[in-house]
């Protein structure tokens, strides 16, 4: 669930869920391409919030 903070040049991962036997890397992957999203939305950086069950996951996971 994202969504484009554009007055704080943010995009919020508001909630990040994974499906069962998703690969290990799921997390960089997707890491990857929020932060290629952000950057093409013209955004700074990207939050992840705490609702989902990959949210804790992909918070530790380098975006920036």
């Amino acid at each position: 669930d994202l969504k484009a903070d554009r007055a704080e040049g943010v995009l919020r991962v508001q909630a990040a869920h994974v499906e069962p036997g998703a690969p290990a890397d799921a997390a960089a992957a997707l890491a990857t391409e929020l932060a290629a999203m952000a950057g093409w939305l013209g955004l700074e950086r990207v939050v992840i919030g705490r609702r989902g069950n990959f949210a804790s996951a992909l918070r530790r996971t380098p975006t920036r």
